[in-house]
């Protein structure tokens, strides 16, 4: 496994502090969960690439397809690409320019990293909050799609919700995080692994 600061101990000033012991475990409590729903991503992408390719062969060799494909493909898109989020944000792979960043300070990078995880939780708290509403009335309501298979409309408004929810969680995490490293509360400096190689 490779070391992120998602499976990192944190390194503290005080190791024996209990609130710091408690972070660390809702840290790891929440990289498993991270791993899960991109197992589940994982899982939705393996379906759509079968039924795209089933729905391509029945057309091709058949005059049918698969009932509902677009309805199917569309819900397991939601899946691919929302579950993951919250990974990707513990590992900080989101695309950025760094072209005048990097030439800053490390104290001036604390800042910016602080900056970026509180914008990112006050952009993603109202889609949560929407997301939330629209499962409890895709449940309430029973609402379906129109076609052959009337397919309900709650398991992609849920994973919708599931994964934003999650994704909003790991950011508020990395708020908290990047406030205390840059307060000198923490230390969390990664040590250099496999896939880190110095030119």
């Amino acid at each position: 496994m490779v070391v992120t600061e998602r499976t990192e101990p944190l390194q503290t000033h005080s190791p024996t502090s209990a609130s710091m012991k408690a972070l660390g475990c809702a840290r790891g409590s929440l990289a498993w969960l991270e791993n899960i729903f991109l197992l589940v991503g994982v899982v939705c992408i393996m379906g759509l690439c079968l039924i795209i390719a089933s729905s391509v062969l029945l057309r091709t060799f058949s005059s049918s397809g698969i009932p509902d494909e677009i309805v199917i493909v569309g819900e397991m898109m939601i899946g691919a690409l929302i579950l993951p989020l919250a990974f990707v944000a513990a590992d900080r792979g989101f695309i950025c320019v760094e072209i005048f960043t990097q030439r800053l300070g490390p104290k001036f990078q604390k800042g910016l990293n602080v900056l970026t995880a509180i914008v990112g939780v006050v952009a993603v708290a109202p889609i949560t909050y929407a997301a939330c509403l629209s499962m409890v009335d895709a449940f309430e309501s029973g609402a379906y799609f129109f076609g052959l298979m009337e397919l309900p409309k709650w398991p992609g408004q849920t994973l919708f919700f599931l994964g934003y929810f999650l994704f909003f969680i790991r950011l508020v995490d990395l708020a908290i995080h990047d406030i205390l490293e840059a307060f000198g509360v923490i230390n969390s400096k990664l040590p250099e692994t496999n896939d880190e190689v110095t030119y």
